[in-house]
């Protein structure tokens, strides 16, 4: 090759290996030949460096099987490359051309071993004796010796290489481990091999193969690793004491002592000091946090480094307890490492800082109650959460947005240039408030206020628009308006009520009246009856006779009684309704609850009912027994149950008129049930549960969440306010309890009441 790693010249091998002709390998580039692409400039730059000789395995190959590369330089602007693929190493057919071998792999700084895999003889070669710091004469050439010099992480490891090979289930080997030189210093070396020697059985009995200390290779890598990892973990909002543990743990590793402590110092006062040690398991080790309960060792060795994070803070690393001395590259690589350390650290508390100002101002913003937008040329640009809840957009169908695409006016004026309009009116919030009744881009109206100004935001002039929905505060002034009304109607049935009973008063008496006398008077007629049979010779009794079959007496006596029964229990009902009417339409002018019994309650809300139900539906009502009486509003809490029970008896009307009933449930195919048991729920708190389940067509599940809100209806229009729900709602949330649905389309609804049996005062 010339310096510019261009091959000039090549033999068979090299042909037969690149499997290519001799006039296509000259000029090629050896390294984009060779490498993959991804370590090519790495390799680049490596061999340019390069001089003299040199040896080194190849990882990363374009080509099949392991090599090593051999390097020397013939002249200043050529050099040599021997390619050796171990995966074609066989047994050398005589010593000379062993020997061969062997000074082949040791050129470089390649340590060479060979290993009689069942004698437990072994063969170093020079070169890798003086790398583990012995003496060429005075290193004993077997295995025991060796294994004992494998850090013991790593001895299990080898162990299990050895039983492989020796089993037959590898033929090479590729890996890094730690080595112990004489000093009692561990290196790192890369260790390749391979069966060069096999016996009758074809099992392996001769390994030969390659170290290489690559000792500052990995701590540069574990220096980085240390460096990425310390940036991810202060990227993830870790405490800084949590980066300080995790930088010393790498440095712990880095130098290999067993204690460290950092110690975090602002103007000369230690305000916080935490370490950590190491201790050994089986096959790792592990690094514990130091205690004030553990016990330090006596120090044997240390390191002790400073680094400011600025003027008047620092913070210091102290590491105890090498095995060996504290070396020169043990305080390169820590003080790489605390410098990084430093940067990250300074970083971090700048991004917390702009971070923290930045969440405030969110906060802020984004819990205001108040909708926000800045719009820039009608454009919005910035939005907060009531915004898009008011608006009912998402972040991804705002941004970016013209207003005008996000809501417009029913009058069809354009919200840009209304809002335009609004900034320059002022600047006093009361001065320029404006309310308008928008519509939504999915069709729904809403009432919101406005006010707007001009600001500059990200460098351009845009208008600041508030938006507070008055949407509740409208419904809640139509409910009062509604509740007024109902109030007045309520005032007025309950006169009517009271008009009516009177003339029921004496209705009802003299039908009473009327059915004692007609008992006598039916009594009468039947005696006469059997006293004029006895004379039907007279003619004159037998024409009376006659005319009592013909006018059917008897049947109209026994008709007449059973009008009469029909007339007062009708009577009776019309009584109990007006009775009812004036109890749930009587105003209720006091604040205080009143203790009242539960299922009469509901017994009373079922009678007022029962006309709206009648037709379709029967209602089995199953009392508890125990219920005690709890503290409410009556009136109230039958105006819900009412209410429930008149929209289950709808539910079901409209599930027969669509046919859905089977046809063996007859003429009244609806049911509904109620029912009412004590319970306990949350806080282990008593609560009285008034459940009302029916049998009708069910609520939609979309629709499900919205049942409850003011004005939503699903009825036809006229047939219903959509108050209903809303208003039962706000009852129950009043009694401190709650109200829960289940519903399945076409099965059918449940309400389940859960009112609190004692209130607080």
């Amino acid at each position: 090759m010339n310096n510019d790693l261009k091959i000039l010249r090549c033999n068979a091998s090299a042909t037969e290996l690149f499997q290519t002709s001799f006039f296509q390998l000259i000029g090629k580039d050896f390294v984009n030949l060779f490498w993959k692409e991804e370590i090519q400039e790495e390799i680049r730059s490596s061999w340019i460096r390069r001089a003299g000789k040199s040896s080194f395995p190849v990882i990363l190959s374009r080509l099949n099987g392991s090599f090593q590369i051999l390097s020397q330089s013939i002249s200043n602007d050529q050099r040599v490359l021997y390619i050796v693929n171990l995966d074609s190493i066989r047994v050398p057919e005589n010593r000379e051309e062993e020997v061969r071998l062997k000074l082949a792999l040791e050129s470089g700084q390649s340590g060479v071993w060979d290993f009689s895999l069942r004698l437990g003889k072994a063969y170093f070669s020079p070169e890798y004796v003086r790398m583990l710091g012995f003496e060429v004469e005075h290193f004993p050439q077997n295995f025991s010796h060796w294994e004992t010099l494998v850090h013991w992480e790593d001895r299990e490891q080898i162990r299990t290489l050895f039983e492989n090979y020796l089993n037959g289930h590898i033929d090479s080997h590729d890996t890094e481990i730690r080595m112990f030189t004489r000093s009692g210093k561990s290196i790192w070396v890369w260790s390749r091999g391979k069966v060069v020697e096999r016996d009758e059985n074809d099992l392996p009995i001769r390994v030969v193969g390659t170290h290489i200390d690559i000792t500052e290779r990995k701590k540069t890598e574990i220096r980085t690793a240390a460096v990425i990892d310390i940036g991810q973990k202060s990227s993830l909002l870790e405490k800084e004491i949590s980066i300080f543990n995790l930088a010393l743990s790498y440095s712990l590793q880095l130098t290999e002592s067993n204690w460290g402590k950092i110690r975090l110092i602002r103007d000369e006062v230690i305000e916080k000091e935490f370490g950590l040690y190491k201790i050994r398991n089986q096959s790792s080790s592990e690094y514990l946090p130091i205690e004030p309960t553990t016990v330090f060792p006596r120090i044997l060795r240390e390191m002790s480094l400073k680094f400011f994070l600025r003027e008047n803070e620092y913070f210091e690393l102290l590491l105890y307890n090498k095995r060996t001395e504290f070396e020169e590259i043990d305080y390169k690589e820590v003080e790489l490492l605390g410098t990084e350390l430093v940067q990250i650290l300074i970083r971090k508390r700048t991004e917390d800082l702009l971070l923290t100002s930045e969440w405030n101002l969110q906060s802020i913003v984004e819990c205001s109650p108040n909708g926000i937008l800045i719009l820039v040329n009608g454009q919005i640009q910035f939005f907060n959460r009531s915004s898009e809840i008011l608006l009912l957009q998402n972040k991804n169908q705002m941004k970016n947005k013209k207003v005008s695409e996000v809501f417009g006016f029913l009058n069809g004026d354009d919200p840009f240039e209304f809002i335009q309009n609004l900034s320059n009116n002022g600047f006093a919030p009361d001065q320029n408030v404006i309310e308008k009744n928008i519509i939504l881009s999915n069709g729904q109206k809403k009432w919101v206020s406005f006010w707007a100004i001009e600001i500059i935001y990200n460098g351009e002039v845009s208008l600041l628009v508030y938006l507070n929905d008055l949407s509740r505060a409208k419904d809640t002034e139509t409910q009062l308006l509604q509740s007024e009304k109902l109030a007045s109607i309520g005032q007025l049935a309950a006169g009517v009520a009271h008009e009516i009973n009177n003339p029921m008063a004496f209705i009802s008496s003299n039908l009473e009246t009327m059915k004692r006398y007609h008992k006598i008077l039916s009594h009468y007629f039947e005696k006469a009856k059997i006293e004029l049979s006895r004379y039907s010779a007279d003619p004159n009794v037998l024409e009376m006779i006659n005319e009592w079959e013909k006018a059917d007496i008897s049947n109209i006596l026994s008709d007449t009684s059973e009008m009469l029964d029909e007339s007062i229990d009708g009577a009776s009902r019309v009584v109990s309704i007006v009775s009812n009417i004036k109890s749930f339409a009587h105003v209720n002018k006091e604040e205080n609850f009143t203790r009242c019994n539960l299922n009469e309650i509901v017994t009373s809300a079922i009678n007022i009912s029962q006309h709206n139900i009648k037709y379709y539906s029967i209602v089995e009502f199953n009392v508890a027994n125990e219920l005690l009486e709890i503290s409410c509003h009556p009136q109230e809490l039958g105006q819900v149950i009412i209410n429930l029970i008149v929209n289950a008896g709808h539910a079901i009307e409209e599930k027969k008129e669509h046919g859905l009933f089977p046809d063996s449930q007859g003429e009244m195919p609806g049911k509904i049930e109620i029912n009412t048991k004590l319970c306990i729920l949350e806080n282990n708190k008593q609560y009285a549960e008034i459940k009302i389940k029916d049998n009708g067509i069910g609520i939609p599940e979309e629709l499900q969440s919205r049942i409850f809100d003011p004005f939503f209806s699903t009825k036809e229009i006229g047939e219903g306010t959509g108050l209903g729900l809303s208003i039962s709602m706000d009852i129950i949330r009043k009694h401190k309890g709650k109200i829960e649905l289940e519903s399945v389309r076409c099965a059918g609804t449940t309400f389940s009441i859960y009112l609190p049996t004692h209130q607080e005062d």
